[in-house]
């Protein structure tokens, strides 16, 4: 029996009669070949492995990168991408072993997986080797001597190899391939930071002498080669056509039963998820289950656990951020292995790690972009085999929508990834760490681009560059690199120990949500109540507790606006664009019990604000329609839940996640002088989302409230206008009353 047909049989059970609302069978595909001839001692290897021929669209790419090109790769999982960038490589290492090469992946887990990859072509002139935080000190000069190909990440380029390039001069000197693999995964803050490292590494590579080709690998976007040119500031040839075959596949959506039409619970997509995977682990099919979030990896691995016999129990692990480097190796050498029946991840797995014999992907809830789903599903049947991928629908509104409008997930194009290169906090950050790296002069614009001559400017009137003979010097003892969190601007990072023991860390933006004194913080199955929270020293202390309950945070935002940069007319109403101030403070939690999720009590927390300057679209609602619509004191409630809505609908529109925003909503705004509905994102001087949502305002809102008034709930749930992230707790909410306000809107 293959998994599908397992999922088919088990869904007919009596208590899960109609969660499954949706399967979709994919056919297998046949390869197209191209052959192309590859030096004599790689052909052997190749044919070790396995590979008598190359696919046509990676001959075609070898080709391009051998005449010099810089190249872009987009195709889905199993297509071998990693290969049209290792045969180049090889190549050039046998023809001179003093060439270098740099390849960069998104997360460890994937740098580790290509290591092992690249070593197993057993060739001498061949020797590569991971530099990563996770590389011992006492390693690192020896890998910089000996090594000519270097496996990192961008925040380890960023923060320990730019800053110090004198110690790589030799390595830069003789470079003679980037490869920048999953650019996917490079966008909003995280990738025009990206793009930033990029440029100062082709400075520093050009002051070396070197100019390198640049090799770039994505699954299949909608804007492949547009991302590519501006995270390198390079021209660059795109191949995105797939040649590789496939296996057969089935998709299933997976709709957890309603509890209470009337207020729209469903049962949990956790325990949903859980049930499915143990059961698959069951029967002997190798899962991966992607959940969204630290939390709810370890909720649904304790789950899986507590579902499977005893044989099987340690044959399932957890893995996510914030845990030790060897609590991390340790899981991927059994994945790696074949040792694990099942795995729970975060998208630290979703990447094009090579696991050939997963027969089934689980994923909780939508991953947010197609791309992220396509790629995920794309984990199992690697190995040409019939596998099955199965989204769970959370209550989310849009999870809500694609399980009634499924060919949204298998026929829309997939989305094009945004970044920001002219995000001023970013640039000013970069120039910092590129004036430290070598002066500045005129001339690097050309490279680093035009944004950043004005965050130049800005820093010299800071005091933090100084001018000397018609260069830019950094001014300051501290290097600048440290202080700047790529990925976020989440900060410094926090340790999180048992007594002696270190248990994970945990960064800024999370720490105040997730290790609040008195919060419950789940490690590995394990649940420890948080007993201190140390600012000063970035230290969380934690014991282990037994309890049956869950902690959940309550916020305030406070929000001024500081540039109003355009403004369109939305019926009576205004949808304007602009640049905001967002003050988030923590100010207290409650404790639900698990399961039933009643609350038992509330408890106020004193905690710093974070405050940002970001970009962001708003509504502003004129007071004639107010008066007509007569919504009374169910106004707040209505503009809550339009915000709600709007901030959960907008990924069909602009490339993001409803985790990249954040919104507020009020009767009466001091900046506006009326009812105002906020959007914004929630990274300092924006990603990109915000002129998306502008241009496609009128589409945003009719999407907004027809996916209200679908949902059959009669006072508002999570499938409309609740939210998951509400720092309010989701009241007041008013659904009729949100529908009534965007219908005149659009009237």
């Amino acid at each position: 029996m293959d998994p599908g047909t397992f999922l088919e049989t088990w869904a007919d059970d009596p208590d899960r009669d109609g969660e499954l609302v949706h399967l979709r069978r994919h056919p297998s595909r046949d390869a197209v070949y191209r052959d192309i001839l590859v030096a004599p001692v790689l052909a052997t290897r190749l044919t070790q492995r396995g590979i008598e021929r190359l696919y046509r669209h990676q001959a075609e790419a070898v080709e391009l990168i051998r005449a010099g090109h810089h190249v872009v790769l987009a195709a889905g999982t199993a297509a071998g991408k990693s290969l049209c960038f290792q045969i180049p490589i090889i190549e050039t290492a046998l023809e001179d072993p003093k060439r270098t090469s740099l390849l960069i992946y998104p997360t460890k887990a994937l740098a580790q997986d290509q290591a092992g990859s690249m070593n197993r072509f057993n060739l001498p002139e061949v020797m590569a080797s991971i530099y990563d935080g996770d590389t011992p000190n006492d390693e690192r000069a020896m890998i910089r001597r000996r090594a000519n190909v270097i496996l990192t990440n961008p925040d380890m380029l960023h923060i320990a190899i730019l800053p110090f390039h004198d110690r790589w001069a030799d390595f830069f000197h003789r470079l003679a391939y980037v490869v920048v693999d999953e650019i996917h995964t490079l966008r909003g803050i995280f990738g025009t930071h990206v793009a930033m490292i990029l440029r100062r590494l082709r400075r520093l590579a050009a002051h070396y002498g070197a100019s390198p080709t640049f090799i770039l690998s994505s699954a299949t976007i909608g804007n492949a080669g547009d991302l590519a040119r501006l995270l390198t500031g390079l021209d660059l040839e795109v191949v995105e056509q797939d040649d590789s075959p496939r296996g057969e596949r089935t998709t299933a959506l997976w709709n957890p039963a309603l509890i209470d039409e009337d207020s729209g619970r469903r049962r949990s997509a956790l325990t949903g998820a859980s049930e499915i995977a143990a059961g698959l682990i069951g029967e002997g099919f190798r899962t991966i289950v992607f959940t969204r979030g630290r939390k709810s990896t370890e909720l649904v691995y304790k789950a899986i656990s507590d579902r499977l016999p005893d044989d099987l129990k340690e044959s399932v692990a957890p893995y996510r951020a914030g845990y030790t480097p060897t609590q991390r190796r340790q899981v991927e050498r059994k994945l790696f292995g074949g040792e694990l029946a099942g795995v729970v991840a975060t998208n630290a797995l979703e990447l094009g790690i090579d696991v050939g014999g997963l027969d089934a992907a689980v994923i909780v809830t939508f991953p947010g972009t197609l791309a992220a789903f396509r790629q995920q599903t794309g984990r199992a049947g690697r190995a040409r085999q019939e596998s099955l991928a199965t989204l769970v629908a959370g209550e989310d509104a849009l999870d809500q929508y694609l399980m009634t409008h499924p060919d949204e997930l298998f026929s829309r194009p997939a989305e094009a990834a945004v970044i920001n290169p002219d995000n001023p906090q970013v640039a000013e950050a970069h120039a910092a760490c590129a004036a430290y790296e070598l002066p500045l002069q005129l001339e690097d614009r050309d490279i680093l681009g035009v944004s950043i001559e004005e965050a130049a400017n800005r820093l010299v009137q800071a005091g933090h560059l100084r001018l000397k003979e018609g260069r830019l010097f950094w001014g300051r003892r501290q290097r600048p690199a440290p202080s700047i969190d790529i990925r976020s601007s989440s900060g410094a990072t926090y340790t999180i120990t048992d007594g002696s023991t270190l248990i994970g860390t945990l960064d800024e933006a999370r720490v105040y949500r997730d290790a609040h004194v008195g919060a419950i913080y789940l490690h590995q199955g394990d649940s420890y109540l948080v007993r201190s929270l140390d600012v000063s020293l970035k230290q969380v202390s934690v014991s282990p507790a037994h309890v049956n309950y869950y902690t959940q945070t309550r916020q305030e935002t406070d929000l001024q606006i500081v540039d109003d940069v355009a403004t369109v007319q939305l019926g009576e109403a205004r949808l304007h664009l602009g640049m905001v101030e967002v003050a988030n403070q923590v100010v207290g939690y409650q404790r639900r019990t698990l399961g039933s999720r009643d609350l038992i009590d509330t408890i106020d927390l004193d905690l710093p604000a974070s405050i940002m300057t970001t970009a962001a679209v708003w509504l502003t609602i004129p007071e004639g329609m107010l008066d007509r619509l007569q919504l009374g004191p169910d106004l707040l409630g209505a503009l809550h839940a339009a915000e709600h809505a709007g901030i959960a609908m907008l990924p069909l529109m602009a490339v993001c996640d409803r985790w990249d925003l954040g919104g507020l909503s009020t009767n009466w705004h001091p900046s506006t002088g009326t009812a105002t509905i906020f959007i914004y994102e929630a990274y300092p001087g924006g990603a990109g989302i915000s002129p998306v949502a502008f241009d496609r305002g009128r589409r945003h809102w009719l999407a907004t409230v027809e996916a209200i008034e679908r949902c059959p709930c009669s006072i508002g749930c999570p499938s409309c206008v609740q939210s998951p992230k509400c720092g309010n707790l989701n009241e007041p909410l008013s659904k009729s009353g949100a529908v009534s306000l965007l219908r005149e809107i659009l009237r």
